[in-house]
């Protein structure tokens, strides 16, 4: 399962480097945005598909596997690098987290999704703005990515612009967004990116439509 392999990237992160935690700012503000009291949600979680009857204008609903070229698999990666060998405090440690962040940052993209009108669910991470208003974030696929635990791989990560400020949109709020994808690779400081994404309508992913694994 491939979120598994990125919370075995993230598990062996926190390991050699101690807790991992990456404060986002707002624009001239150099206060920490703070994760929604009373979330939900644990590290990790994801969110399900849409049904197809909730589609909303010509967007086609898209998931985060679909953002994978055909036969890239993180888990054959892993194993490349036997992980299982590590112990504790292994001084190999550090070389492999590095080669993994690496791979991670220079994952490839589904060139098939260039310019195509999408609608995906995900968590954000902001990038910009002050409270909860925001013209810029990362969208990512599980609960406290980028902040709790490492980026996942850049395929996995939507660097998301909005025509027009986005409202009540905090950090790591469960979001949809509509709009037109590119495959365009972005450095941020909260992770690197293999997809840029102009977003026409940012929603709310309604609660109702989550349920624990």
């Amino acid at each position: 399962m491939v979120k598994r392999s990125w919370m075995l990237w993230a598990a062996l992160m926190l390991a050699g480097s101690g807790l991992y935690i990456q404060e986002a700012s707002g624009a001239g503000d150099n206060k920490p945005t703070q994760v929604q009291p009373r979330s939900p949600y644990r590290v990790g979680d994801t969110l399900k598909p849409g049904k197809a009857d909730k589609a909303k204008g010509n967007y086609e609903e898209t998931y985060w596997e679909t953002l994978r070229p055909n036969g890239w698999e993180p888990n054959n990666l892993l194993e490349q690098l036997n992980l299982n060998e590590l112990g504790d405090n292994d001084p190999k440690a550090k070389e492999v987290m590095t080669k993994i962040r690496e791979m991670w940052d220079n994952a490839p993209v589904n060139t098939d999704l260039n310019n195509r009108r999408i609608r995906i669910p995900g968590f954000v991470v902001p990038l910009d703005g002050q409270r909860d208003q925001v013209q810029e974030f990362l969208l990512v696929p599980y609960f406290g990515a980028c902040i709790h635990v490492p980026p996942p791989p850049a395929n996995q990560i939507v660097h998301v612009v909005v025509a027009k400020t986005a409202k009540n949109v905090k950090l790591m709020r469960a979001v949809w967004v509509s709009g037109t994808i590119h495959t365009v690779r972005s450095q941020t400081r909260m992770g690197s990116t293999g997809y840029e994404m102009s977003a026409d309508l940012v929603e709310p992913y309604e609660l109702e439509e989550w349920s624990p694994i």
